[in-house]
């Protein structure tokens, strides 16, 4: 075997050329498909660092009113959580988390907008992680909502120098000293990995009572052996009986729980696009092996002499097959090192296009396992590549190989031929996969947000509430900033919302219209300033914005956008019809509309699920937009690149208040671009690894159709000196190409039928049996099958007769 395997080098030596075609082919196929496995690996597979972490699950309510405004799911309630914990007889522990609370951190140093969570005691325990320094907080320390806080490791690396003092420390935290209790270890990552900091969560009692404030995110720990579909059953009947306990006085619908594993709650949707790139990859793979043999067939036929030699000197077949495989196996080495190079470049152009909020990001790597998969990978692609000409090597016979041509294929050309086709057939899946992506991409671009991007420049604030205790002084605080920022040169308009379009956050109340219980259904809220929409580009239809005047004590005022009114009112006019919506009760109090807006996209581009509401800012209550109450985005208008006044509108936020901190400063196109991140990933990689295939597809054609034209060369020569003219031997050849390209389509036709049902739920305004796209994608094989054949067909038209007929 030893042996074998140095032949095999001085093989490769000997044919540098023949040796470079083969490692290339099989390192792009490696590479491409030890990046995605690294991606799976490390997303699916090590994305929570928490011991038995299949028992981890995300608790989310269900409700049928909710559904019917395309609302699958929302967090749970405080009360939910109470009764969870109290009558549960599946889980060892549930915790609840507020994700919303942002903190200000002043004092050494500059002002700074922390993440943090407001969390129950017990987080831990249910991850089954401890503090790496110091302690978690109490129930008790909870309970009295007692000023403590825990660190994450990176917090306490980037802004305190992981100094282990930190431990018993007085930090100021939007205004309030705060001690510094714990450090959490390096892969406490809960809910993502941009938190840096958890402080007790306090849960007044009047929340417990009622049926609003969804705002907490709920973990529990299942006890060993129970599913989560019992799970589900047992806390979805806890679910109805708190709803029947605590009316919400209006028709809430049937409440329920969806019980999800944590993982599957933290990846998402990415899960079944890694599913698809790993399809996609699988794909190009097999096309590079099939590749791959046609070479190692095309080779072996050269050599039918020396095995026919073999076999007379008593070589078995068994020993011809072993030294075939024995002797491709350095390719697997030399593959496998190209490929571990080509995974590592494309792993660093990948990661920054990967949606941040994503676990596992930070892992992401050739590790070990990763390494062993490019390895095995390599020498199974070999391996399987080398079986067909080691089984036909092994079948040579002595006398017949004398008698024959000594360039006579083994095996014959229908073997080649229908290696190719078989490549095209599965290139076909791979192209029509990706041209599908691309026109949903290019469907998606052309949607109309309902507002305009050009221009403008967004930046989040999180509020002091110890600085702006109450909702008027928050309100004169923005009406401030807002006047400043105006002052700018070049500044057009510019105005403040709770909530900006396409940021991943929503909130959804219940809209009921005087007169018409039946017409209000579900719309997205968001609370402003005057002249926000003209800062976004939304057009005002009818009525007047919000001005000065509607603050405080004013009588409330509303304005819904045209979808809305259309809906309730058709084609009577809004104004001064009024509205409730929220929690609403008898003592709900009416909003009288005084505009009616532009319909936006609030999500994505790609759904469109409510309408719209929206009320001054300086009107907001207690009760509605509890979630938000201290965020707010301020939105600027400018007459040139938003970036280039980021500095001037944070100079004059600081001129009003030094410790304002100012995050997630970005134009309003790079919010859109975000929300397009998943797709155009899928999209670029699906068309890279539909024009890696296209290459591998092209080359093999080319070398089945110039091994062909040599085989021919006494054939050729004969039909040339009978009278062929060049274009009659280059529609010969070109003849041979189409035909086995037709035969490729013909199989790959179905295939890429079936194919193309994974990505049905990425399609977006077509179906997965696109006309176009099918059309496009045997357009261009045929346009590259005809630029392969090309150079063979010519090169065959020069052969001169007298050399052809001496050819042996």
């Amino acid at each position: 075997m030893l042996q074998d395997l140095r032949y095999g080098v001085r093989m490769l030596r000997r044919s540098p050329g023949w040796a470079a075609v083969m490692s290339a082919t099989l390192a792009l196929g490696i590479g491409l498909t030890t990046a995605i496995f690294s991606l799976t690996y490390s997303i699916l597979l090590r994305a929570l660092p928490y011991p038995e972490p299949e028992r981890l699950v995300t608790l989310w309510l269900t409700n049928s009113a909710a559904v019917a405004a395309n609302v699958s799911r929302f967090n749970a309630n405080a009360g939910n959580w109470m009764d969870w914990r109290a009558q549960t007889e599946l889980f060892e522990d549930i915790a609840l988390t507020r994700a919303v609370a942002n903190f200000n951190l002043t004092g050494d140093g500059p002002p700074e907008r922390v993440q943090g969570g407001r969390t129950t005691w017990n987080l831990p325990q249910v991850l089954g992680v401890q503090p790496l320094l110091g302690r978690m907080f109490t129930e008790e320390e909870t309970d009295r909502d007692a000023r403590v806080a825990v660190l994450s490791y990176g917090f306490w690396q980037r802004r305190f120098g992981r100094d282990p003092a930190i431990v018993g420390r007085s930090i100021q935290l939007s205004g309030a000293p705060f001690e510094v209790i714990g450090v959490m270890p390096p892969d406490f990552r809960y809910p993502t990995r941009d938190f840096e900091l958890w402080t007790p969560l306090f849960i007044p009692p009047d929340e417990t009572r009622s049926q609003y404030n969804f705002n907490y995110r709920s973990i529990g720990r299942l006890k060993p052996g129970v599913t989560i579909q019992q799970a589900q059953a047992e806390t979805s009947t806890i679910t109805r009986h708190w709803a029947r306990q605590y009316p919400a006085g209006n028709n809430t619908g049937e409440y329920g729980v969806l019980v999800e594993s944590l993982l599957d709650s933290t990846v998402g949707q990415f899960r079944t696009i890694l599913y698809v790139l790993l399809a996609a990859v699988s794909c190009l793979l097999l096309i590079g092996c099939i590749n791959l043999g046609g070479l190692l067939i095309v080779r072996a036929s050269v050599r039918t002499h020396e095995f026919s030699i073999r076999a007379a000197l008593g070589a078995s077949a068994a020993r011809l097959r072993r030294q075939t495989l024995a002797e491709v196996l350095p390719l697997s080495a030399a593959g496998g090192a190209g490929g571990v190079l080509i995974a590592w470049w494309l792993l660093k152009v990948l990661v920054p296009w990967l949606p941040p909020q994503l676990p596992g990001l930070e892992s992401i790597g050739l590790h070990g396992p990763v390494l062993a998969f490019a390895l095995a990978l390599s020498v199974l692609v070999v391996l399987l590549a080398g079986m067909l000409p080691a089984r036909l090597a092994s079948r040579v016979q002595l006398a017949g190989t004398m008698q024959q041509d000594s360039r006579t294929v083994t095996g014959g050309s229908r073997i080649r031929n229908g290696l190719v086709a078989a490549q095209i057939a599965v290139t076909l899946v791979l192209v029509f996969g990706g041209g599908l992506l691309v026109r949903s991409l290019v469907a998606v671009m052309k949607v109309d947000p309902g507002f305009s991007t050009q221009g403008v420049l967004t930046m989040h604030l999180a509020v002091t509430r110890a600085k702006y205790p109450t909702e008027t002084q928050v309100a004169d605080y923005y009406r401030r900033l807002v006047a400043r920022v105006k002052t700018i040169p070049g500044v057009i308009e510019a105005g403040m919302v709770n909530l900006l379009p396409f940021s991943e956050l929503r909130t959804v109340y219940p809209v009921n219209f005087e007169g018409k219980p039946d017409e209000g259904g579900a719309a997205d809220g968001r609370s402003v300033t005057p002249g926000y929409f003209s800062a976004m580009g939304i057009p005002l239809i009818r009525g007047r914005d919000f001005s000065d005047q509607d603050k405080e004590g004013a009588p409330p005022v509303g304005i819904i956008d045209e979808e809305l009114a259309l809906r309730a009112f058709g084609n009577t006019d809004p104004l001064g019809k009024r509205f409730r919506f929220g929690v609403i009760t008898t003592s709900s109090p009416w909003i009288e509309i005084v505009g009616v807006v532009g319909h936006i996209r609030n999500d994505s581009l790609e759904t469109d699920p409510r309408p719209q509401i929206y009320w001054p800012e300086a009107q907001r209550t207690s009760e509605v937009n509890r979630a938000y109450k201290d965020r707010g985005v301020l939105v600027v208008r400018t007459g040139g690149h938003p970036e280039s006044f980021a500095s001037a509108v944070v100079e004059q936020i600081h001129e009003e208040n030094p410790e304002q901190p100012v995050y997630d400063v970005r134009s309003m196109g790079d919010w859109l671009d975000r929300s397009l991140q998943s797709r155009n990933l899928m999209t670029g990689l699906v068309a890279l690894f539909g024009g890696s295939s296209l290459l591998l597809a092209s080359v093999g054609l080319y070398g089945a159709l110039s091994y062909a034209v040599t085989q021919r060369t006494q054939e050729i020569g004969i039909r040339m000196a009978l009278g062929a003219t060049g274009r009659n031997v280059l529609w010969l050849v070109l003849r041979q190409s189409l035909t086995v390209l037709l035969v490729g389509i013909a199989f790959g036709l179905p295939l890429a039928w079936l194919g193309t049902r994974l990505l049905a739920s990425f399609l977006y305004g077509l179906t997965p049996t696109d006309p176009v796209a099918i059309t496009l994608a045997g357009l261009l094989l045929i346009l590259v099958a005809l630029l392969a054949s090309y150079l063979p067909a010519r090169r065959a038209t020069r052969v001169d007769p007298m050399t052809a007929l001496r050819h042996e």
